[in-house]
């Protein structure tokens, strides 16, 4: 019941975003954006909400913004009318992001701050967001979509973050920093990466959905019996990565989102992701293979055909050994090159 109600609900909003609706926008509307610091330093973060004044039955909205990936990494977008939001949709420095009341419910009127963007300064000199436009849709499904025609500018004080204190001579040193500029990891506030650090099974799950941009799925239902233990920042992650059959649970029906993933789960979840095919896996040569579970096998046999991954010191491959912050980083970007 729960799942076709949620199935309703979403539909019902992907059809009053995308589907365009005969409406008049009042000429008075309009956007403006405003950021929280206009000279911040190189490793600070920066918010940027977006405001509409005159607004009129306000139900639904989408905001379509522009940043400069090289100088702005994105990490969330949180809308400040209460309802469903979608995840937002980032590629290639576009940002698109849409929230709708949810029930018989009155729209918003006259002026309100529609979400907040927060943003990691990671670049030099001055940079911009830019609100190229908003759709708008009323309490009766009336959509119109105004050209915004708004930015806010920022003068980014001194250069680059301080390098990563923990990462100089490590092998995957150059990784780890292609990873963070990426934008689908981060490192610690005391500029420690912590590269041996282990990964559960929800940091992974979302880390490979966020790199490889798998969306639409967000909302999925979770049906696992732990479903309330799993972090709310890597739920709309789980849910795309278990929709699309990337990862799954236990015999006992439980995720288990804080169990630190092994190796060969890691590398069984990054062969779906790619849709590989695992059926000619050829015979594996790690002097530790009896140790690979069956189940296993055919995956770590693709991914290393594929040069995807490699084995551990001493021609081991440790399947059962836990999955490092290194190694994680390290897969996920050859998943990003195939």
């Amino acid at each position: 019941m729960k799942r076709k109600l949620l199935s309703v609900i979403l539909t019902l909003m992907l059809l009053c975003l995308l589907i365009p609706f005969a409406a008049s926008a009042e000429k008075s509307t309009s956007f403006t954006l405003t950021i929280s610091n206009e000279q911040p330093e190189a490793g600070q973060e920066v918010l940027v909400s977006v405001k509409g004044h005159d607004l009129q039955d306000l139900y639904a909205y989408e905001v379509n913004l522009g940043y400069d990936p090289e100088q702005l990494r994105f990490k969330q977008a949180k809308s400040e009318i209460s309802g469903m939001s979608i995840t937002p949709i980032v590629k290639n420095g576009s940002i698109q992001f849409a929230t709708t009341k949810i029930g018989n419910k009155a729209g918003e009127n006259g002026d309100a701050v529609l979400c907040t963007l927060a943003f990691d300064v990671i670049g030099k000199g001055s940079t911009k967001v830019e609100l190229n436009d908003v759709k708008l849709v009323s309490s009766q499904l009336a959509s119109v979509t105004l050209k915004a025609n708004a930015q806010v500018t920022t003068e980014i004080k001194g250069g680059k973050p301080a390098a990563f204190t923990d990462i100089a001579g490590h092998w995957a040193r150059e990784a780890i920093e292609k990873a963070v500029k990426l934008g689908f990891v981060n490192g610690y506030e005391d500029h420690t990466f912590r590269p041996q650090g282990l990964v559960t099974r929800a940091e992974f799950t979302a880390m490979l959905t966020r790199a490889l941009q798998i969306t639409g799925l967000e909302n999925a239902p979770l049906d696992f019996a732990d479903a309330d233990s799993i972090p709310q920042w890597a739920s709309a992650g789980i849910s795309a990565a278990v929709a699309a059959g990337i990862v799954d649970g236990y015999d006992d029906n439980t995720f288990r989102a804080d169990n630190q993933i092994n190796r060969a789960e890691m590398t069984a979840l990054v062969v779906r992701a790619l849709k590989l095919d695992v059926s000619s896996a050829a015979a594996l040569t790690f002097s530790d293979q009896d140790q690979i579970p069956d189940w296993a096998a055919p995956y770590v046999a693709t991914s290393v055909k594929a040069g995807l991954i490699q084995g551990r010191d001493g021609n081991l491959f440790a399947p059962l050994e836990q999955t490092t912050r290194a190694e994680a980083v390290t897969l996920i970007l050859n998943a990003i090159q195939k």
